[in-house]
């Protein structure tokens, strides 16, 4: 699987350095990129009504970053709003982030591709 998301990193970069001054951008904040693979923990709330304490950790990988938000892909559609990401490579030094999925689309090898738009800062 890591062959196909890096091919499909790739090709959404291609796509936007094309479209890049040819559409209004919705982004206020100027984007870097941000290869890491990173966790994200997915409520029980947001999972089957079930206890708020109860998350779910998936692993993913990120596109991008800036101020505002990050970019991600997932093999799946995920079907919950708000989630929590964790930023960095270990407990010590990890920055938790509660967030809100304001976009999601399916791109290439059957792979989703999710913007996450940060909304404070998580204690975990």
């Amino acid at each position: 699987m890591y062959k196909e998301i890096q091919e499909t990193l790739e090709m959404l970069d291609k796509w936007s350095a094309r479209l890049e001054g040819h559409c209004s951008q919705k982004r206020a904040e100027e984007r870097t990129e941000y290869r890491q693979v990173i966790g994200i923990y997915i409520p029980g709330t947001e999972r089957n009504g079930g206890a708020a304490d109860d998350m779910e950790l998936i692993v993913v990988t990120s596109r991008n970053l800036s101020r505002s938000g990050l970019s991600f892909l997932h093999t799946k559609n995920l079907q919950s709003e708000k989630v929590i990401l964790a930023l960095g490579h270990d407990k010590k030094h990890c920055i938790h982030m509660e967030s809100k999925i304001v976009r999601r689309r399916q791109v290439h090898h059957d792979l989703w591709e999710f913007g996450v738009l940060f909304t404070g800062r998580a204690i975990m």
